[in-house]
């Protein structure tokens, strides 16, 4: 099972997300609903040559509730 299959969303409504089948809560205050955000993880190598497009991205969760962010890759 690839990462995209195990990173579901909708386990409490549109704002829950579920990961290798557990609730992902706020590392800060607990909280079960986020944002998804998604963040460009940028290299020297692959900036230096003007590349920052073949750099790999990860998947960002913004609590809600204090803004905390969980980071996937």
């Amino acid at each position: 099972m690839g990462f995209l299959e195990s990173f579901n969303r909708g386990l409490s409504g549109n704002d829950g997300y579920e990961f290798a089948g557990r609730q992902v809560a706020c590392a800060h205050c607990g909280g079960t609903a986020f944002d998804e955000r998604s963040a460009q993880l940028n290299t020297m190598g692959l900036t230096f040559l003007d590349l920052d497009w073949a750099n790999r991205s990860a998947t960002v969760l913004v609590c809600q509730n204090c803004g905390h962010l969980e980071w996937f890759m």
